[in-house]
């Protein structure tokens, strides 16, 4: 009778180890599930990513030095640009969780020979990107058919040497400047970032087609399929 009894004892003690055990591994499955479920939280929106900003498409179809074309600073006369130019530009969100919206317009600035040229505005304020999707906005400026002054120091001769040199080369090199604001919802906190990226866009050029007018007018390819801003 004794013997029973132990047995009862052992078989009670037992069950309560089991029964302890089951409960030590609940629990350790239901940490690993917050650790889980907490780092999710916060890939998802503690930390956001940048929108990243790539050039996939260019075509121009003329890029022309105007002697005299706009105002006169001292005794030398302003080069003017006569262009006409077309860019797709693609944002994308690389965010799985948050949409990237902006804050404030966000605009262009076209350059070249580290001078500005021309500009457009590409979005308004308000605009959004889907998480994990991209949003492909156009580029297209044309000047006016005397040209537009080009911003910057030191006059049109050295612009006029480079674009002579780039010419020589076969390959043009411009320049792509964007501007914004951007913030990531729904869980945006503080103020908005800076939006802003650095295009070299670098095209090969071709001779002009049959068709084109004959005013100097040069057509010219996109030389980088991808274009990955910074």
């Amino acid at each position: 009778m004794g013997d029973g009894h132990h047995h009862g004892r052992c078989r009670a003690g037992c069950l309560c180890c089991c029964i302890c055990c089951a409960k030590a591994i609940c629990n350790w499955y239901a940490f690993l599930a917050e650790v889980a479920l907490t780092a999710v939280l916060v890939a998802a929106f503690g930390v956001a990513l940048p929108v990243r900003t790539a050039v996939t498409d260019a075509s121009l179809a003329r890029l022309d030095l105007i002697d005299g074309g706009g105002p006169r600073n001292g005794t030398a006369a302003a080069v003017s640009l006569a262009y006409n130019l077309s860019l797709t530009v693609v944002h994308q969100n690389r965010n799985w969780a948050m949409r990237a919206e902006l804050a404030a317009p966000l605009d262009s600035e076209l350059r070249f020979s580290g001078r500005r040229f021309g500009g457009a505005r590409l979005a308004g304020a308000g605009r959004r990107i889907a998480p994990r999707e991209a949003e492909e906005l156009r580029v297209l400026a044309v000047s006016p058919p005397r040209g537009a002054a080009l911003v910057g120091d030191g006059g049109g001769g050295a612009a006029a040497e480079e674009l002579a040199r780039e010419r020589s080369a076969g390959v043009l090199e411009l320049e792509l400047r964007l501007a914004g604001e951007v913030r990531y919802r729904p869980l945006h906190v503080g103020r908005s970032r800076r939006l802003g990226a650095t295009c070299p866009v670098r095209m090969l050029m071709a001779p002009a087609p049959p068709t084109a007018p004959r005013r100097g007018t040069t057509h010219l390819m996109v030389f980088d399929k991808v274009v990955t801003c910074y």
